[in-house]
């Protein structure tokens, strides 16, 4: 059965993979799902058909036989500002940051749920055609969490996070700008443990410094995420 996001525009993606098998499992997947895609194996493959069709998004893996994903990827952004997705078993954070350096928006590792895949589709197309008053905030341009994999991309630097500091950012980031109590952090971030107050806020601490040390130019003297009164902020257009 055919299950469609009647809230989505039409969307039209080309897959660039030398897998068939992920061929064939992405176009069932989008197909389903009511999106066009159209399915290459080489970079090469890639150019010729964006040289004659128009495209919404690009999911492009960076093992190719002919042609390296990351130099594809610096080929297209010098043409075009088309969304582009990096789908890839590839998980080095080395690897991420240089995509996100080169242009990417996104950056999916294999393998991958098709909750998860649709998700970013859906987003990066609200993204790329929503009007004026629903962007992003602006300073999402320049953060960017990938929790899945604990990393935090920070104008093109990717951050290895613990999988606590991950959490705690992820509670941070949603609050952007307000402060988060450090008991609402613990909650967030390791559930109800049955742990003394004391032990509870150490642990909080913990976490906020080993993220300033990873974030902070001077982690003595933290501008983006500082201490309040009131708990902990992300104050993210000082970074």
């Amino acid at each position: 059965m055919m299950t469609v996001n009647p809230n989505q525009p039409n969307l039209k993606l080309l897959l660039v993979d030398d897998d068939l098998d992920t061929r064939q499992m992405v176009t069932i997947l989008l197909k389903t799902a009511g999106l066009e895609i159209l399915t290459v194996g080489t970079g090469s493959e890639a150019l010729a058909l964006l040289g004659i069709e128009r495209m919404d998004i690009i999911l492009l893996d960076i093992m190719l036989p002919d042609v390296d994903g990351l130099n594809l990827l610096e080929t297209i952004r010098r043409i075009s500002d088309i969304p582009i997705v990096m789908l890839t078993a590839v998980s080095h954070a080395e690897i991420m940051q240089q995509a996100y350096i080169l242009g990417a928006d996104d950056y999916i590792v294999k393998p991958f749920t098709r909750e998860k895949l649709l998700d970013r589709i859906y987003r990066l197309a609200n993204k790329t055609t929503a009007p004026v008053q629903t962007l992003v905030p602006s300073w999402t341009r320049h953060y960017w969490l990938d929790a899945d994999n604990h990393i935090l991309v920070h104008n093109g630097t990717a951050i290895d996070l613990s999988d606590v500091e991950t959490l705690v950012m992820l509670r941070l980031m949603a609050s952007a700008f307000q402060a988060v109590s450090e008991l609402d952090l613990y909650k967030s971030s390791w559930g109800n443990e049955p742990v003394s107050l004391p032990t509870r806020l150490e642990r909080v601490e913990n976490a906020i410094q080993g993220i300033q040390l990873k974030l902070e130019d001077d982690p003595a003297q933290p501008k983006i995420v500082i201490s309040a009164p009131e708990g902990y902020v992300f104050t993210p257009e000082s970074g």
